[in-house]
Order: structure tokens, then C-alpha cells, then sequence
């Protein structure tokens, strides 16, 4: 009986002792070296969201951010559309949840302004961007939630760089003999479900178990790093490999059923074409040509913009192709519009997409 209680002691000091160090450890980085937290949990079927109604800092960034209770990097909007408002649901990724800027420099927040401003009417805005979507992610975010706000327009702001690879990895659409076919995805199990959710509340709350699944990760962020930046030389290579041929079809594809589901409910999508940081410079793209291929002319800059407004355009889709005005204002000497070694837009940036955008849909009719 002793010893049963004195092993049942021991455990309990173990057990204190272990809460207690978990403790200090997670109070200590708090303060002297806080770690990146995640913002992201998934649905059944594994599409990326925000945590609904989550405030939170990122030292990263300097930033406080907070969600709206329904998981967007956004104000709160009701469901039903107010009468007389023009709703746009724009769809992005992390250039567009601006995790880097305070949502008042964010590009949506921008828009909607700017939109008000220059028509005179009423517009709304509503940010549903999630980092690491593509075209993909978003076509399955718009069947599953997207089109239950009432949207007259539907604004794909496309990151050519990431969302041609990001929809490679055919998660819920695939090409079967030239058609688009959506994947059949198994919902997880209950418990497999409260697993996941529980190491992504963990991931958004917890410095530590972010130090250690960073640590755990660091080999697996090297290789995708590695395979991003094959894919952004061959967009830029004429005839490049095949992958980069079935992404386009793939990306095609997709817009093509965005346009239908949209189309089909009266509403209309348009679509935004984001610049990589290296097409803003000739020096800075001909360095990277000379180190893909040997030489400086060895890439066309304006490839990947070209594939995507040629298939927007034989759909009758609008597109806006940003590349042409912020390589104006680079060449013109204007202020930088990336922030140093982040690779995302500053506030400048966000501003001059929105200048841009504003412009060319004003002059299209695509608001009212």
C-alpha cells in the first residue's frame, strides 16, 4: 500500500512539475522570443479558415489582428445584403489577408472606400482571403460558403507565382479528358476532426508548440521553398515543363466554373493579376534569368500575365493586370511597394493596387 502510494506521489510530482516547466517555458518565450502564431483551423473536408472572432499579435508583423465571427480578416457584415449596396466577395490569398498592414491599409478595406468615393454609391466589401489558398481552395470556398453573401461581384485577386502550384496540388478539383471533376473529398472523422482542430487551436495560441513544430517542419518548409522557386522560373520560361502547362488548364478550368456558378445566380466575376516582386526591375529580372538559364534573356517577363488574360479573356472575363502600373511607378522612382525580405506588399502597395483597380473597373463598368 505504501509503495502504490508513494508511486502515485512521484507521479503526481511528475505531472506538477511538467505543467509548471510548460509553464515558465511558454511565459519565457512570450516574453523574450514569441514565435509566429497560426490564425488558420480547417473545415471537415480540410479547407483552410480563419479562427472566428480570434484577436491576436503577430510579432512577426507588428500587427494586431482580429477576424470577424465569420473567420474573415474583416468587419462584421450581415449575411442578407443591405438593399441599394453593391457587394464584392473578393477571393485571395495572403496578399489579400494582409496579415503584414492593419486592416484599415488593407487592399479590401481600401477598395470599398475608393469605391464609395469615386461612384457615389453604396459598396461592400468582403474580405474572405485565406494565406495558401489558390484558385482551387477558393472555387471550393464559393461553393461551400462564398455564395450564400449575395455577391454582384465575385473579385479573383490571383498571386501567379503561388496559385498555379497551389492548385497543382488538385485537393478538390482535378482534369479528367479535358473537363474539370471534383474530387471526391471523405469528410474526417469526428475525432480525426478534434485532433486537427485542437493542434491548430494549439498552433494559435501556444509559443512553444509553435517553436517546436516550426523546428519540426524546418526541413519540409526548405524543399517546398526550393520547389516554389523551380516553378516561378519555369512560368518564366517559354516551353517550360508540362506541370506548368496542366496548372494554366487547371487555373482555366476553375475560373470557367466560377464564371458558371456566378453567372448562373446573376452575379459576375472579374479577376486581379498580382506582380512578383522580381518583374518590377529589368536589372532584377535579368539577374534572375542569368542565374535560371545563363543568360539575361533567357525568361519572358511577361509570361505568366499573358497565359492567364488569354484564357480570362476568351472566357469574357475582366481582368486587371496590376504589372503594367507598378512597374510604372518603380521606373518612375515611386516608394517601394514589397516590404524588405517579407516578399508581401506594404501599405504603399496595397494603396497603388487599389488606385489601379479602382481606375480600370470604374472604366469597365463593373461596379453598379
Amino acid at each position: 500500500m505504501r509503495r502504490t502510494t508513494k508511486v502515485l506521489v512521484n507521479g503526481l510530482f511528475l505531472i506538477i512539475a511538467a505543467v509548471v516547466g510548460a509553464g515558465l517555458s511558454e511565459a519565457g518565450l512570450r516574453l523574450f522570443y514569441p514565435q509566429p502564431l497560426g490564425v488558420w483551423h480547417h473545415d471537415p473536408v480540410g479547407l483552410a479558415l480563419h479562427w472566428p472572432g480570434l484577436v491576436t499579435y503577430l510579432p512577426q508583423f507588428g500587427q494586431t489582428v482580429s477576424f470577424n465571427s465569420a473567420g474573415m480578416r474583416d468587419r462584421e457584415h450581415a449575411l442578407k445584403k443591405p438593399a441599394g449596396v453593391f457587394r464584392i466577395l473578393v477571393l485571395g490569398d495572403s496578399f489579400m489577408e494582409a496579415l503584414q498592414v492593419s486592416y484599415e491599409q488593407s487592399f479590401p478595406r481600401l477598395l470599398e472606400r475608393a469605391l464609395e468615393q469615386k461612384t457615389g454609391q453604396r459598396v461592400e466589401v468582403i474580405n474572405a482571403s485565406v494565406s495558401g489558398w489558390g484558385t482551387d481552395d477558393e472555387l471550393q470556398y464559393l461553393n461551400a460558403y462564398g455564395m450564400s453573401w449575395s455577391p454582384d461581384l465575385i473579385l479573383v485577386v490571383m498571386t501567379l507565382h503561388n496559385d498555379i502550384s497551389d492548385n497543382l496540388r488538385e485537393r478538390f478539383h482535378t482534369i479528367k479528358n479535358g473537363a474539370l471533376v471534383t474530387q471526391p473529398v471523405v469528410p474526417a472523422s469526428f475525432l480525426q476532426y478534434k485532433v486537427v482542430q485542437l493542434k491548430s487551436l494549439l498552433a494559435a495560441r501556444s509559443h512553444a508548440f509553435q517553436l517546436v513544430n516550426r523546428a519540426r517542419r524546418s526541413g519540409e518548409i526548405r524543399v517546398a521553398a526550393g520547389q516554389l522557386s523551380s516553378h516561378v522560373v519555369e512560368l518564366f520560361r517559354d516551353g517550360g515543363d508540362s506541370s506548368i502547362a496542366r496548372g494554366v488548364e487547371l487555373t482555366t478550368l476553375l475560373l470557367a466554373r466560377m464564371q458558371a456558378l456566378a453567372s448562373a445566380d446573376g452575379r459576375r466575376v472579374a479577376v486581379v493579376l498580382l506582380p512578383l516582386a522580381v518583374q518590377l526591375s529589368d536589372e532584377k529580372f535579368r539577374g534572375l534569368a542569368q542565374t535560371a538559364t545563363g543568360s539575361p534573356r533567357g525568361l519572358d517577363l511577361e509570361r505568366p500575365q499573358r497565359m492567364i488574360l488569354g484564357a480570362a479573356s476568351r472566357m469574357g472575363i475582366p481582368a486587371i493586370d496590376l504589372l503594367p502600373g507598378f512597374r510604372a511607378w518603380t521606373a518612375g522612382g515611386g516608394d517601394a511597394v514589397f516590404l524588405e525580405r517579407e516578399g508581401h506588399w506594404n501599405e504603399r502597395g496595397h494603396q497603388l493596387a487599389v488606385d489601379i483597380v479602382v481606375r480600370e473597373m470604374v472604366a469597365r463598368g463593373l461596379v453598379g
